[in-house]
């Protein structure tokens, strides 16, 4: 008698679970139904994005369709009258690392438009006096007051910049449009020692993404 509810529990773990919204993907005067579904309980596999188009159903695979807490966020990103589809999810560990793509519609099929993988400006980052760290970002200078760090050996404390680390969607209201606010970790000697973050705004158009400012932030709980 015990055997079904273990059964049950079973199937139910390898049922996929599906969350939904709407947006104007496609065409800009018809809703589109939106679906990211996925297997598994907390660690999420088969991950997969299901637009339900004016005829077929278009499906999506991002380029990382594993890991934990996957979600989507529709909006107007690339600024073309339409709206896109932002995905993340988390990797999971101590350094707290998310992928991020965005797929806009032309027709009934869906274009990466942008990959956090894809983003890897070139970085450098230096102590200078007063606790100040000096950080080169292709060839711009900016600066971030390191006082408060956990390093009190700089000398033992090499300083290393993270890959893509955490993207916030940033909501401009007069151009009524949205950029990306991308986080990357400026750490020493282990990533758990951050001392704070390089932040690059990020416009994202049809077909390529740009950088159009910088600066850093203090170490902040998000």
């Amino acid at each position: 008698m015990k055997i079904l509810p273990v059964i049950l529990a079973c199937l139910s773990l390898s049922s996929p679970l599906c969350e939904y919204k709407v947006g104007r993907l496609i065409e800009s005067d018809k809703f589109n139904h939106v679906s990211l579904c996925s297997e598994g309980k907390l660690y999420r596999e088969n991950i997969e994005i299901k637009v339900k188009g004016e005829e077929n159903e278009i499906i999506v695979e991002p380029a990382v369709n594993i890991g934990y807490n996957p979600q989507i966020f529709i909006a107007n990103f690339a600024d073309n009258g339409l709206e896109q589809i932002l995905y993340s999810v988390e990797s999971g560990g101590s350094g707290g690392y998310s992928f991020y793509q965005i797929f806009s519609f032309k027709g009934e099929k869906a274009l990466s438009i942008f990959n956090s993988e894809d983003f890897n400006p070139s970085i450098k980052a230096s102590y200078i006096e007063n606790d100040i760290i000096e950080i080169d970002y292709e060839g711009k200078r900016i600066f971030l007051d390191s006082s408060n760090s956990g390093c009190q050996n700089k000398e033992d404390c090499q300083l290393y910049i993270s890959s893509v680390n955490s993207i916030m969607p940033y909501y401009n209201i007069a151009l009524d449009r949205y950029y990306l606010e991308i986080y990357q970790k400026i750490y020493g000697g282990y990533q758990a020692n951050t001392f704070g973050y390089i932040i690059s705004l990020v416009e994202v158009n049809e077909n390529d993404f740009k950088t159009i400012n910088i600066g850093t932030t203090s170490n902040f709980s998000y």
